[in-house]
C-alpha cells in the first residue's frame, strides 16, 4: 500500500516515513496540503496520515477536499494533532477523518491504524 505522510516538521515526516518503510509500505512525504494536492495527481495513495496544524490549509480542510473528490473519496485519513481537543476529532470526523491519533505518536499505535486501514 502507498502511504502519503503529510506535515510541515520535516524531521517527522522523514522519521514517519523511514519508520513505515521499514515495514514495508511505500511513503510519499508533502510539506502542506498543496504538496500533496500535487503527489496525489500523479500517484496513487491507500491512506493518508496528515497533521492538523499545517500552512495554506488545515488537515480538516484538506481531508473535506480530498473527500469531495471521487477519486480520493475511499482513501482513509489519520489525523495527527499535538491538541487532544474533541472539538478537532469531531469536526475531522464529519470531514472525513477515519482515526485520529494524537502527538507525541506512540509508533506502535499508529503501524496498528495502519494496518488497519489496510
Amino acid at each position: 500500500m502507498n502511504i502519503l505522510v503529510v506535515d510541515d516538521d520535516v524531521e517527522l515526516c522523514t522519521l514517519l516515513s523511514r519508520f513505515l518503510e521499514k515495514h514495508g509500505y511505500t511513503v510519499f512525504s508533502a510539506a502542506d496540503a498543496l504538496q500533496a494536492l500535487d503527489i496525489l495527481e500523479r500517484h496513487e495513495v491507500g491512506l493518508i496520515i496528515s497533521d492538523y496544524r499545517m500552512p495554506h490549509m488545515d488537515g480538516i480542510q484538506f481531508t473535506g477536499m480530498l473527500k469531495a473528490d471521487p477519486r480520493h473519496r475511499d482513501t482513509q485519513v489519520i489525523l495527527m494533532t499535538g491538541n487532544a481537543d474533541g472539538n478537532v476529532q469531531d469536526k475531522g470526523l464529519r470531514k472525513g477523518v477515519a482515526m485520529t491519533l494524537e502527538k507525541p505518536l506512540d509508533f506502535n499505535q499508529l503501524l496498528n491504524l495502519v494496518r488497519f486501514a489496510e
